[in-house]
């Protein structure tokens, strides 16, 4: 395998795996990620460890599940003594640049990188307008039911700027000679679903299918998830065709912004020394199971896209079960850094190697948001509300998981089996003896 010089991470936020052109989506359009995947060894079945932003962007900047870091919903802080990829660089001499939407639970304790580059600049600077215009799109009336085209242009959102100033920061890595990590966090295509006048108007919302509904006869929603659905139910078949626009366009948006990214590090001449992995923090409903956003252990919010390019590797497409937790080992082997024993993740590098994983690797993979939790194998999902096993799907024969089997007496023992499974993970992953 060719060791790469350095490693760039690339986030976006609500990001489905579906949301590319690459994959046959005829709503995206994405020329400069459908390029990173024909590099890349694509992983069609990636999992993040929770469903909303902050405990997802822990558990991958330390590799562990979200009961053991500790940051169990957006207001949680970690565990103290958290170990971060950027502190398994740092005795290499590695620059540790950290761009975007870090979403750091506690900002005070020590995260292993250089000072924080939010990227928000642009908003000071802004005409008034503009600023207004911004306001106006974020508030509470407008930001998750809402969509249409906006006013601000491709510079007057945060990803421009974060674009511009991860950049600056390669640039300066690779004027010194110095190996980086960067890991740049864009808030694109997060709600309001708002993109560029131009952008929004290039869609024909009449040929925008709307989500599937569940056929007669599905049973009923699980409580939370119907208590979720409340906030949705009034949307009309325009207004979600609308949403979905939206959403695209934002796609579209932070497509042009990797795009920025991508083309600087070939203008530095170190496209051949760089290894990129393009990933999200969780996924968006966009519509399905009544749903918006995440907050939920259905697929849309669970399963992430996940883009891993070396130089030198053949690219591919894998569909073993992967985790989040998986990207800090990976580029610690990559890089020839120690993986720090509190990590939980398992190297791809073997994957991307090109070897067969199937016999020895994992069968299932785990996701997590408050006391939320879910187990999901290649053929089950099991999600427990507390101690409550509230939905089973097959996931084979019902994809769409419009048919809970929680009550099917058949499925008994498959409950049984999984909720053991669940409790044994837990276990085995505390942190100190934490509950």
């Amino acid at each position: 395998m060719t060791k790469p010089k350095n490693f760039l991470v690339i986030m976006g936020d609500h990001v489905r795996p579906d949301a590319l052109s690459c994959v046959g989506n005829p709503l995206a359009r994405t020329p400069h990620l459908d390029s990173l995947a024909a590099r890349s060894v694509r992983f069609e079945n990636c999992f993040t460890q929770a469903p909303v932003c902050s405990p997802a962007r822990h558990s991958l900047a330390t590799g562990r599940y979200v009961h053991a870091h500790g940051v169990r919903n957006n207001k949680d802080k970690p565990y103290p003594g958290m170990v971060t990829i950027a502190h398994a660089l740092q005795p290499l001499g590695y620059r540790r640049i950290q761009i975007g939407q870090m979403h750091w639970g506690d900002p005070q304790m020590d995260n292993g990188y250089e000072s924080w580059i939010h990227g928000e600049e642009w908003l000071a600077t802004a005409p008034e307008a503009i600023r207004k215009r911004y306001e106006w799109e974020n508030q509470s009336m407008t930001r998750r039911t809402t969509a249409g085209p906006s006013p601000r242009e491709r510079e007057h959102h945060s990803g421009h700027a974060r674009a511009r100033r991860a950049i600056e920061q390669i640039q300066q890595a690779v004027a010194q000679d110095q190996p980086f990590l960067c890991w740049l966090a864009f808030s694109e295509p997060h709600p309001p679903f708002y993109p560029p006048r131009d952008i929004y108007e290039r869609f024909d919302q009449s040929r925008i299918p709307l989500p599937e509904l569940p056929p007669a006869g599905a049973p009923a929603a699980h409580a939370d998830v119907r208590r979720r659905q409340q906030e949705f139910a009034h949307l009309t078949p325009v207004e979600i065709r609308q949403m979905i626009a939206g959403y695209y366009g934002m796609i579209e948006l932070l497509d042009g912004y990797v795009g920025t990214v991508l083309e600087g590090i070939e203008r530095l001449g170190i496209r051949d020394e760089t290894a990129v992995i393009f990933t999200s923090d969780h996924g968006e409903q966009l519509g399905e199971h009544g749903l918006f956003t995440k907050f939920v252990m259905h697929e849309a919010s669970v399963r992430v896209p996940l883009l891993i390019h070396v130089p030198g590797n053949a690219p591919g497409v894998r569909d073993e079960l992967v985790e989040h937790v998986d990207v800090f080992p990976t580029v610690c082997e990559w890089l020839g850094a120690e993986t720090p024993p509190t990590v939980h993740g398992r190297s791809l590098a073997p994957i991307l190697n090109g070897a067969a994983a199937r016999g020895e690797w994992r069968d299932a993979v785990f996701s997590q948001i408050g006391a939320t939790r879910m187990i999901r194998t290649a053929k089950w999902k099991l999600n427990l509300y507390g101690a409550e096993p509230g939905e089973l799907y097959d996931m084979e024969k019902d994809p769409k998981e419009f048919f809970n089997r929680i009550a099917d007496p058949s499925c008994a023992g498959i409950v049984k089996s999984l909720s053991g499974r669940v409790e044994a993970w837990a276990a085995a992953t505390s942190a100190d003896g934490r509950p």
